[in-house]
């Protein structure tokens, strides 16, 4: 297999993926409501969360609002993200795969993620040590998660001056490694930590 840039998605891929509606609290007032059907009834806002039109507090005044529930000292923006922030668990051995492969490879983190959790996990984790690019869907100039369409993928393949059949792309999400297919990049469907490790070693 001919390539010389491999592109990492973050949820899902790096970490146990983030929920933002991880809120015990939310979700009690919403009758126990799953955050997958959360996120069903809001999916306009929820995506353009990812696409960085919303700032934060803003994003969830919304939320509240449409879910016709007030702010309070238990529910409100910064409780909200703080229970956001804490359900995703960074899986180390996968970084750590990722950084070694920069011996021989251009390596590039490209991830759908919203400002505040962008925002965090840049001041958390060393990044820097594992990719020599990354792009966020939120960022400026970008917004646009990779379901939109080639855009996301141009913007890291024009910061690695990289052609898509030289590219391999990893994600959770099989419709998002089709988009990058679409564009001739190989991918790796990661379903789970064993199969990663034995797909990425036989390349």
């Amino acid at each position: 297999m001919h390539m010389n840039t491999i592109l990492f998605d973050w949820g899902g891929v790096c970490c146990k993926e983030g929920e933002p509606f991880a809120s015990v609290e939310l979700q009690r007032r919403l009758g126990g409501r799953h955050p997958n059907d959360l996120i069903a009834e809001l999916k306009d806002i929820y995506y353009d969360f990812y696409r960085g039109k919303y700032e934060t507090d803003v994003f969830w005044r919304l939320a509240l609002e449409r879910f016709n529930l007030t702010e309070d000292t238990e529910l409100n923006p910064a409780k909200l993200s703080q229970s956001y922030l804490e359900s995703y668990e960074v899986w180390p051995d996968v970084l750590e795969t990722a950084g070694r492969l920069r011996a021989g490879y251009k390596v590039g983190l490209l991830s759908d993620l919203t400002p505040v959790m962008k925002d965090h996990i840049s001041a958390t984790h060393d990044l820097d040590r594992y990719f020599d690019e990354m792009v966020f869907s939120c960022d400026q100039g970008v917004n646009a998660i990779k379901n939109d369409g080639p855009k996301i993928f141009d913007v890291i393949l024009e910061r690695f001056s990289a052609a898509p059949e030289d590219c391999l792309f990893i994600d959770n999400s099989q419709s998002k490694i089709d988009v990058a297919a679409g564009m001739g990049m190989k991918g790796i469907l990661f379903k789970d930590r064993e199969q990663f490790f034995r797909d990425i070693q036989q390349i």
